[in-house]
Parts: C-alpha cells; sequence; structure tokens
C-alpha cells in the first residue's frame, strides 16, 4: 500500500467472529498508517462489535436484513431496496476510498467493490461482467485450501491471512478488543448477585454453536459441568444469545447446581467481554465466543468437531488447547449436516476436565513444551494440539499427544506438508524475507513424493507450448490454426496438473493455486495474456522444485 493513503476501507459484513479475527489488521493498519481514516463496511446485526475494536474510526452500516426482506415480499418492494442499495453505494463512493480490503469472500461483496470502482482493491472483487474475481495471492490462498480436499494440508490461519493481505508485517499478536468500564462492572455485579463472586475458579461454557453438528451433545456438557463444580470447585457460567437459552436448558436437564448458572441472553457483546475477561478459562466450540475470549486474553480448552479446523479458525493467541476427533470423515464438508456425528464421541466429559484442570494450572509458555503420553490419550482417537506462534508471528498447532499411522499413511507426512506450504506461501508471497526462510532450511536427502516429477513435467510442457503460443502470436504472417492447436494441448495439460491434485492430495493446493491464478488473469491482449499464462507455469515449476526441498527438510525434522 501506498504511503499517501488517507481513507481504508474493510468489508467485513458476515459474522461476528470474523472481525474480532479481522482485529489485528485494523490495529495494524492504524498503526502503520495514524492519519488513514479507517471506515468498517458492515452488517447492522454485528456493527456493535466495532465499538470495543481499537483503529475503527468510522462504521458504515448497511441493512442487509431489510434488503432481503423486501426482496422476498412477492418482489413488490424490490425499488425500494435498490433505492436503498442505490443511495448507500453513491454514500460510500463519496468517501473517496484509498484502498479496500474485502474480508469476505460472498458474492455480493464482491459486487459491491466493483461498483464502489476503487483502484486498490483486494480480495474478492468482481470483473466488467459480474464475475468473481480474486485480486491478492492471500485470497486466492485462502479460497485454494477451502477447496476441501486441501483442507488437511493447510497451516495459516484467517487472522494471518487477513493481515498479510493487507500487507502487514508488523501486528498484534492477539485479537483486540477492549471492553468499556461499564461492561466490566456489569460482569462484576452479574457473579455477585447470582452469588458467585468468590475466588474459585470461573469457568465459561459455550454451548451452542454455529451448526449443530459443530455442538457438542447437551448430555456430555452437563457431564462436564458436574466434574467442574465437584471436583474442581469451579463457578460455571453458560455463555451464549437469547437463541441458545433453550439449548442450555436441555443441559441443566441432566444437571443443575447453583454453581452453574446461565447468562444467555443477559449480555449485550461488550458485558459479554467483560464476563469473559473475569473467567479463569472457557470451554467452547469454533464460536464467537472463543474469539471474544482470546480477545480478553482468557484462554480455552475448544471442541473443534464436525467441519471446525483449528488450522483455519482456531484461537489466535498463545497456549490455548484444541481436541480434535480422529475419524476418517473429519474435518467435514461445512456445508453438509451429519446424520451421524461419530466425532462427538471421541471427546469425553472427564478428558475435557482434565485439559481445563491442566490449562488452569500451566502458563501458555509451559503449554507450549507440555507433552502427554499416548498411552495418556490415544492418537488414534484424539490430537490434542496446543496454540503457538512460530518464528515469523504467524500462529500455528502443535499436536502434543503424538501423530499414528492410519490406513498406512504417516501423520508425519500430513504434518511435513503443512510445514512446507507455511513456508512456500510465505517465501512466494513475500511475507518473511526469503533469505530469513531459506536460512534455517537445512539441505538434506530428497525425499521421494509420488506426484512431484509428473507435476514438474507438465509444467515444463505448458511452458515449452506457451512459448511457441508466443512466437506465434508475435509472427503476423503465422497461421492462426496452429494458434487454436496450441490453445487445445494446453488445456489438456491443465487437466492433468489439476488431476495431479486430485490423485495426489498433497499437491491439491498447488495445482488449486495455479489453476486459480490462470482463471484471474485479466486483460484483452493475446500477447500479455500469452506472457502471463507463461509466468503462471513457471510459477508451478518453481513451487514444485520448492515444495521437493522444502518437504525433504521438514519430514526429516519429525523422525
Amino acid at each position: 500500500m501506498s504511503e499517501e493513503i488517507k481513507n481504508i476501507c474493510l468489508v467485513a459484513i458476515t459474522r461476528l467472529g470474523d472481525m474480532l479475527q479481522a482485529s489485528p489488521t485494523i490495529y495494524a493498519l492504524k498503526q502503520r498508517y495514524p492519519r488513514a481514516k479507517i471506515t468498517v463496511v458492515i452488517e447492522k446485526q454485528f456493527a456493535m462489535i466495532c465499538e470495543g475494536i481499537p483503529g475503527v474510526d468510522e462504521v458504515y452500516v448497511l441493512d442487509l436484513g431489510m434488503v432481503y426482506r423486501c426482496l422476498t415480499r412477492d418482489y413488490q418492494d424490490v425499488v425500494e431496496a435498490y433505492l436503498y442499495l442505490d443511495q448507500a453505494i453513491k454514500e460510500l463512493r463519496e468517501k473517496h476510498f484509498d484502498c479496500c480490503i474485502n474480508m469476505s469472500s460472498s458474492g455480493y461483496t464482491a459486487l459491491l467493490l466493483r461498483m464502489l470502482d476503487i483502484k486498490d482493491s483486494r480480495g474478492w472483487i468482481s470483473d466488467e461482467e459480474g464475475n468473481r474475481l480474486i485480486s491478492n495471492p492471500w485470497a486466492m490462498l485462502f479460497a485454494a485450501f477451502i477447496f476441501h480436499a486441501n483442507r488437511n494440508y493447510n497451516s495459516i490461519n484467517i487472522v494471518d491471512i487477513f493481515r498479510c493481505s493487507a500487507g502487514l508485517r508488523e501486528f498484534p499478536r492477539k485479537l483486540m478488543y477492549n471492553p468499556k468500564p461499564e461492561d466490566e462492572e456489569y460482569a462484576k455485579k452479574f457473579l455477585q448477585d447470582n452469588k458467585l463472586d468468590d475466588d474459585s475458579p470461573l469457568i465459561c461454557v459455550q454451548v451452542g454453536a454455529s451448526q449443530e453438528k459443530r455442538q457438542w451433545a447437551p448430555a456430555h456438557f452437563a457431564r462436564l459441568t458436574k466434574l467442574l463444580v465437584e471436583e474442581l470447585g469451579a463457578r460455571v457460567v453458560y455463555t451464549g444469545s437469547g437463541s441458545e437459552q433453550t439449548l442450555i436448558e436441555k443441559v441443566t436437564k441432566f444437571y443443575s447446581s447453583p454453581r452453574a448458572i446461565s447468562a444467555a441472553g443477559k449480555t449485550r457483546l461488550g458485558q459479554l467481554a467483560g464476563l469473559l475477561k473475569q473467567a479463569k478459562l472457557l470451554v467452547t466450540g469454533d464460536t464467537g465466543t472463543m474469539h471474544m475470549a482470546v480477545s480478553v486474553n482468557t484462554p480455552v480448552v475448544a471442541l473443534f468437531l464436525a467441519s471446525a479446523y483449528c488450522y483455519e479458525t482456531g484461537p489466535y493467541s498463545e497456549g490455548n488447547i484444541i481436541l480434535e476427533p480422529k475419524v476418517s470423515c473429519y474435518p467435514c464438508n461445512p456445508n453438509f449436516s451429519c446424520l451421524r456425528p461419530d466425532c462427538h464421541e471421541q471427546v469425553s466429559a472427564e478428558l475435557v476436565k482434565k485439559m481445563v484442570e491442566l490449562r488452569l494450572h500451566k502458563t501458555s509458555a509451559e503449554m507450549v513444551n507440555y507433552v502427554i503420553s499416548p498411552s495418556e490419550v490415544n492418537p488414534a482417537n484424539l490430537a490434542i494440539k496446543v496454540s503457538y506462534y512460530d518464528e515469523d508471528g504467524f500462529l500455528d498447532f502443535k499436536a502434543i499427544n503424538g501423530f499414528i499411522v492410519r490406513d498406512g499413511v504417516d501423520e508425519k507426512l500430513q504434518e511435513a506438508a503443512r510445514q512446507t506450504y507455511r513456508a512456500l506461501w510465505k517465501d512466494e508471497f513475500a511475507a518473511v524475507p526469503g533469505a530469513e526462510i531459506w536460512a534455517r532450511i537445512k539441505e538434506v536427502s530428497r525425499i521421494a513424493i509420488p506426484g512431484i516429477h509428473e507435476l514438474d513435467t507438465l509444467a515444463g510442457e505448458g511452458l515449452t507450448l506457451i512459448e511457441r503460443l508466443i512466437d506465434l502470436i508475435m509472427d503476423s504472417s503465422g497461421n492462426p490454426k496452429f494458434l487454436g492447436e496450441i490453445n487445445a494441448a494446453c488445456e489438456t495439460i491443465d487437466r492433468n496438473i489439476e488431476g495431479i491434485g486430485l490423485a495426489h492430495t498433497m499437491f491439491g493446493a498447488l495445482t488449486r493455486m495455479f489453476v486459480m491464478e490462470k482463471q484471474n488473469l485479466r486483460g484483452s491482449d493475446a500477447l500479455t495474456l500469452a506472457r502471463d499464462t507463461k509466468n503462471r507455469y513457471l510459477s508451478l515449476k518453481r513451487r514444485a522444485e520448492k515444495f521437493s526441498r522444502l518437504y525433504s527438510y521438514y519430514f526429516s525434522t519429525l523422525n
């Protein structure tokens, strides 16, 4: 971004947790450009969260709920919806933004950026015909890894994706939210009024989650609460929205105690932050409440079930404990329901209680170096991971109860691939000086990786064809039919490259990035497009070579 930036727009419309995960980027942008005005464009129901995020100068609220209602009333109010959006676009254009970062991947935010016509727009944007494009390599990387078959090889958290998209190397290693003094006073009074203001450990428990398949069963939560209250002598407060009270009541039917009360629906966002700040720990799934907890420095024990995956959206602070089930379908596709959530049964209330007790008595630094014996928690059934920051300040997660060989595949291979991708993208997209990365990589004997030679060969064949194509384009006397033949041959190569990623899932992200980078090429000049395509094949060939070297090194460190 230019040093002359005075007006920054961030589009973060979708969810509470997304806004909190954007907070380090907002804060770091304000530190980097202290004279710039930062405006957040956000949907009405999430606007309140911006009040506690440092660095936000202005909040522009979009009432998308109203627009949706207008469009669903037999289209009687289409004009009203159009007039509302037309006015919003005019008002936003009049702010004359120098740059915009779209932190949402939705189609309508891409169209919004197109209509705002901000020259430096990053993330999901739209072309003249309304086709969605991705203008930033980090946003493209996120899209490549959420492609379902590739998720197991990702190790870059969405928070780091956001701030790398903004080109930020200096940033706070935590989520940022500041509850008001009156919110903290409310939390203290809430505990006092419910006779829970003693010195025993206060543990908050978030029962609900964004999807039913991510919610641990009420009976399990009830068993956990009983253990926390009766064996640890803890105070327990259930957190959540008013709509989650029904779910909490299912828990209390199994176990109730005056030492376990509900705050669901009784706290605004700031008051929830104040309550979490009072707590010693939060037990939760992958929820907005989890992100709120770490933003006020409260550690979490988190159950990542079904489609939740810690490498994508895990708690952004050091020393948190993550429990992930080991079942063949984990992590599942977030777009489909689950009729048989076997992953839930891999986590017992007794084990969660042990993890709570462990975290209560260990510091963040001690947790990072802690080891759990595989005989105590079988890695065939469950992975226990701890969050930490790597040498470049990127969040990572470390399995502390060992690896296994499953279906003939050593989990260390998968972990080596995660670390390989992490280093590769840092280098490729200049998040860290390449010299620093490669200084850490020792030369070791190359491991034979099935598929890598084929990938390199196909990239080389693509290069040869594109060079012929460039020669033909530059030769005005060339036969046009040869152009079509070369294009057809390139399409065959591209399909084979994509096939390598499907046959060898370790390379799925490499091949998906190649495909998306080609799809996002823009312009109408044939020679420019051909040269840009050549660069895509060069990138794939270079990345395949780097992958081979990095993977061999990281696998050696795990043995």
